[in-house]
């Protein structure tokens, strides 16, 4: 029985040794200083919006690519877009559909280098139930212990049935959503 538990015991231990591990240096987010925004249109105007409550665990070394990885989690109810009607719409079923799954999340599987300070996270993101591969493009500047990153994407709102019961054609809100991210984080020691 000894035997047995010793040998339970090694096989977990290299189980666990056999999962990649968080090499590169860690952050933690300064909120004051980090937004995630996103953009669109509807009935031909332009309306913009912000997630007030968000969350990243982020370990990144543009030494390291490899052993970088993020985990950044958006609280769907948190969306203000200072527009009363969008709001109100965007909770329903619909949309963000936050009764069911309030929380957004996107996984890096990896990062490459695309230009000097210029960085392309790939992902998956899930939303509403769906997940979806999905790029951040980004510009890095690392001054000391604070790294200072802009980054972008584009998400197409009916992969995740964002509006599909609504406006499946696009016709009053685009189907295109630009979302932007200003973010500021300190090294952790």
């Amino acid at each position: 029985m000894r035997n047995l538990a010793r040998t339970l015991a090694l096989a977990a231990l290299s189980m666990l040794a056999a999962l990649p591990a968080w090499a590169a240096a860690s952050w933690t987010v300064n909120p004051q200083e980090s937004r995630i925004a996103f953009s669109g249109t509807h009935a031909g105007r332009t309306f913009t919006g912000t997630f007030g409550k968000w969350s990243a665990d982020i370990a990144f070394d543009p030494a390291d690519l490899a052993g970088s990885k993020a985990i950044v989690r958006v609280d769907l109810t948190s969306a203000k877009t200072g527009d009363a009607t969008y709001d109100k719409t965007l909770p329903t079923a619909d949309w963000f559909d936050t009764a069911k799954s309030a929380t957004a999340t996107f996984t890096t599987t990896s990062f490459k280098a695309v230009g000097p300070k210029r960085y392309e996270a790939d992902g998956t993101l899930e939303l509403r139930g769906a997940k979806a591969p999905v790029v951040v493009a980004f510009d890095l500047d690392i001054s000391g212990d604070v790294a200072r990153v802009t980054g972008r994407t584009r998400l197409q709102r009916l992969t995740f049935d964002l509006g599909k019961k609504s406006d499946a054609g696009g016709e009053w809100v685009s189907l295109e959503i630009p979302v932007e991210i200003a973010l500021s984080a300190k090294r952790k020691s």
